[in-house]
Formats: structure tokens, sequence, C-alpha cells
């Protein structure tokens, strides 16, 4: 086993951990924009995951997985951004 190997493995652990972590904090909140940006890291740490494996098991398809994760949530961000932007700026109705 290479030193190379043993660093990616130990790497994917971290990363494991920090996933973890952010996954309790998606789930305690406290409000909105912490679970929005909560899952946003999820996500890249994902992607981080998956691209280490691709260079793990050579396959070169899990890179286009990872590419297309990745715009499908940097979308995602984006709409819930401009979700609560477009909450906090709306005109207040006086019926």
């Amino acid at each position: 086993m290479s030193l190379f190997t043993i660093a990616a493995y130990v790497s994917i652990g971290i990363i494991s951990i920090s996933t973890l972590l952010t996954l309790i904090r998606f789930v305690k909140g406290p409000s909105l924009p912490d679970r929005v940006i909560s899952l946003d890291v999820f996500s890249a740490n994902l992607l981080a995951v998956l691209a280490i494996y691709s260079v793990l098991a050579e396959q070169k398809a899990y890179l286009n997985v990872a590419l297309i994760m990745s715009l499908i949530a940097f979308v995602g961000t984006m709409t819930f951004a401009y979700y609560l932007v477009y909450k906090r700026n709306k005109p207040q109705d006086d019926d």
C-alpha cells in the first residue's frame, strides 16, 4: 500500500466525520440559512469523497457523476438564496 493510498483513505475518514457534523448542524438548525449552508457543505463533502474514490478506483465515470452533482448542488443553493432574498424583500400586504 502506497503513501498516497493511505492518505486517500485517511482523508475519506476525515471528510466522513465532517459530513456527520454537517448533518448534525442541518438537523439542529437553528435557522433556514444555517440549514441551507450546511446542505451545501454536505454536498461538497460528498463530492470530495466521490472524487477521492474515483482516483482510488481509477474510474473516470465517477468524476462525471461528481460534476453533475456539483452543478445540481450549485443550482439548489442559488435557488435557496434567491428564496431567502425574495422572502426578506417581499412587500407586505395590508389586508
